[in-house]
């Protein structure tokens, strides 16, 4: 009797496995960083979009006051210009109830991250009878100071 070795073996090689398992840690390895850079991302986004909350409650609580509430007055002088070019932007008042430039606004987000808030009056800009307010907010995150700037135009009621 004649018996045939079948050499037809079915199966992969061990090349061809450790190939396999190169191409699949390689690809790994990119959704992982591309996750941590949707993890920063995320976390940018979670500020920025605070600070920007922060800015807009600001302004809100700004543009119910009177045109002629003390806390809307250019208390730095520069009446007409929101950057007096001291490095400050300008700053009249850096606190909710009006108060020197020396003092801060600082408030804690939910995040956990300290938020510092000014603002600004430039008087008779664009045009007469109008108050520009400009809101700033600025947050340190990994080093770095971010900015959050909001303008608003009140107009005095005749």
């Amino acid at each position: 009797m004649n018996k045939k070795i079948k050499k037809n073996q079915s199966g992969f090689t061990l090349i061809e496995v450790l190939i396999g398992m190169t191409v699949f840690a390689i690809g790994i390895l990119g959704v992982a960083a591309m996750q941590l850079s949707a993890i920063k991302g995320n976390s940018y986004s979670s500020h920025l979009s605070e600070a920007s909350t922060i800015s807009q409650d600001k302004i809100e609580e700004l543009i119910l006051l009177n045109y002629d509430d003390h806390v809307l007055f250019d208390d730095d002088g520069d009446d007409d210009d929101y950057n007096d070019g001291n490095g400050t932007g300008g700053l009249d008042h850096t606190n909710e109830h009006g108060g020197t430039p020396d003092e801060t606004n600082q408030s804690k987000g939910v995040t956990g991250v300290q938020y510092t808030t000014s603002c600004n009056i430039a008087v008779n800009q664009p045009i007469q009878n109008t108050k520009t307010i400009r809101i700033i907010t600025t947050w340190t995150e990994k080093g770095a100071t971010r900015t959050v700037t909001m303008d608003y135009i009140k107009f005095d009621e005749i």
